[in-house]
Protein backbone atom coordinates (compact mmCIF):
# COMPACT_ATOMS: atom_id res chain seq x y z
CA UNK A 1 0.00 0.00 0.00
CA UNK A 2 1.13 3.89 -0.62
CA UNK A 3 -0.60 5.42 1.96
CA UNK A 4 -0.49 4.56 6.08
CA UNK A 5 -2.05 6.68 8.61
CA UNK A 6 -1.09 6.07 12.75
CA UNK A 7 -3.75 7.70 14.28
CA UNK A 8 -2.90 8.89 18.08
CA UNK A 9 -6.93 8.24 19.53
CA UNK A 10 -10.05 6.67 18.28
CA UNK A 11 -11.29 10.50 17.78
CA UNK A 12 -8.95 10.94 14.83
CA UNK A 13 -9.22 6.50 13.85
CA UNK A 14 -13.14 7.54 13.48
CA UNK A 15 -11.97 10.73 11.26
CA UNK A 16 -10.26 8.70 9.03
CA UNK A 17 -12.74 5.73 8.67
CA UNK A 18 -15.47 8.23 7.93
CA UNK A 19 -13.29 9.80 5.06
CA UNK A 20 -12.50 6.39 3.88
CA UNK A 21 -15.96 5.23 3.98
CA UNK A 22 -17.53 8.14 1.85
CA UNK A 23 -15.13 8.07 -0.67
CA UNK A 24 -15.11 3.66 -0.85
CA UNK A 25 -11.47 3.64 0.36
CA UNK A 26 -10.71 0.03 1.86
CA UNK A 27 -8.83 -0.08 4.68
CA UNK A 28 -6.48 -2.21 6.45
CA UNK A 29 -5.74 -2.31 10.39
CA UNK A 30 -2.20 -2.84 11.49
CA UNK A 31 -1.00 -3.66 14.77
CA UNK A 32 1.74 -5.67 15.55
CA UNK A 33 2.19 -7.37 12.53
CA UNK A 34 2.73 -10.62 14.32
CA UNK A 35 0.11 -12.50 13.37
CA UNK A 36 -0.07 -15.68 11.81
CA UNK A 37 -3.06 -15.31 9.00
CA UNK A 38 -2.36 -12.48 7.28
CA UNK A 39 -5.25 -10.60 8.75
CA UNK A 40 -3.01 -7.26 8.55
CA UNK A 41 -1.47 -7.62 5.26
CA UNK A 42 -2.98 -5.74 2.41
CA UNK A 43 -4.40 -7.65 -0.62
CA UNK A 44 -4.87 -4.43 -2.96
CA UNK A 45 -4.11 -0.83 -2.11
CA UNK A 46 -5.81 -0.18 0.62
CA UNK A 47 -5.21 2.64 2.89
CA UNK A 48 -3.23 1.38 6.09
CA UNK A 49 -4.42 2.49 9.71
CA UNK A 50 -1.27 1.91 12.09
CA UNK A 51 -2.08 2.05 15.93
CA UNK A 52 1.38 1.77 16.47
CA UNK A 53 1.06 5.52 18.18
CA UNK A 54 -1.96 4.83 20.21
CA UNK A 55 0.20 3.15 22.94
CA UNK A 56 -1.36 4.43 26.07
CA UNK A 57 -2.13 2.58 29.40
CA UNK A 58 -5.10 4.99 30.41
CA UNK A 59 -6.22 3.62 33.48
CA UNK A 60 -5.36 0.72 35.80
CA UNK A 61 -8.14 0.18 38.92
CA UNK A 62 -6.35 -1.63 41.38
CA UNK A 63 -9.14 -2.42 43.48
CA UNK A 64 -11.44 -4.47 39.91
CA UNK A 65 -8.28 -6.06 38.18
CA UNK A 66 -9.09 -3.68 34.96
CA UNK A 67 -6.75 -2.12 33.24
CA UNK A 68 -7.97 0.88 30.21
CA UNK A 69 -5.32 0.95 27.36
CA UNK A 70 -5.50 1.91 23.68
CA UNK A 71 -5.05 -0.62 20.99
CA UNK A 72 -1.56 -0.30 20.00
CA UNK A 73 0.06 -0.91 24.01
CA UNK A 74 2.65 -3.63 23.32
CA UNK A 75 1.65 -6.93 25.71
CA UNK A 76 4.80 -6.73 27.56
CA UNK A 77 4.56 -2.95 28.36
CA UNK A 78 1.46 -3.82 29.98
CA UNK A 79 2.10 -6.55 31.85
CA UNK A 80 5.24 -4.56 33.26
CA UNK A 81 3.06 -1.52 34.39
CA UNK A 82 0.44 -4.15 35.66
CA UNK A 83 3.39 -5.76 37.82
CA UNK A 84 4.04 -2.41 39.36
CA UNK A 85 0.66 -2.71 40.79
CA UNK A 86 0.50 -6.44 41.72
CA UNK A 87 -1.39 -7.16 38.80
CA UNK A 88 -0.83 -9.03 35.54
CA UNK A 89 -2.49 -9.88 32.48
CA UNK A 90 -4.33 -13.47 31.76
CA UNK A 91 -2.23 -14.14 28.42
CA UNK A 92 1.47 -14.53 27.29
CA UNK A 93 2.62 -14.91 24.18
CA UNK A 94 5.65 -15.58 22.44
CA UNK A 95 5.25 -12.25 20.33
CA UNK A 96 4.56 -10.30 24.19
CA UNK A 97 7.68 -7.78 23.29
CA UNK A 98 5.77 -6.68 19.61
CA UNK A 99 2.48 -7.51 19.87
CA UNK A 100 -0.57 -4.87 20.56
CA UNK A 101 -3.11 -6.01 22.79
CA UNK A 102 -5.95 -4.58 20.13
CA UNK A 103 -5.05 -7.52 18.17
CA UNK A 104 -4.91 -10.32 20.92
CA UNK A 105 -8.39 -9.02 22.27
CA UNK A 106 -9.58 -9.35 18.30
CA UNK A 107 -8.28 -12.44 17.57
CA UNK A 108 -8.74 -13.84 21.40
CA UNK A 109 -5.41 -14.90 21.70
CA UNK A 110 -4.72 -17.35 24.05
CA UNK A 111 -1.06 -17.86 24.88
CA UNK A 112 0.63 -19.87 27.88
CA UNK A 113 -1.66 -18.73 30.53
CA UNK A 114 -4.57 -19.63 28.64
CA UNK A 115 -5.99 -23.09 30.29
CA UNK A 116 -5.09 -21.12 34.14
CA UNK A 117 -6.64 -18.09 33.72
CA UNK A 118 -9.26 -18.12 30.13
CA UNK A 119 -9.68 -16.56 27.34
CA UNK A 120 -10.07 -12.22 26.98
Amino acid sequence: SRCVLKPRDTHEVAGILAHCGSRGLAVCPQGGNTGLVGGSVPVFDEVIVSTQLMNKIENIDTSSGVAVCQSGVVLEQLDRSLADQGLMVPLDLGAKGSCHIGGNVSTNAGGLRLLRYGSL
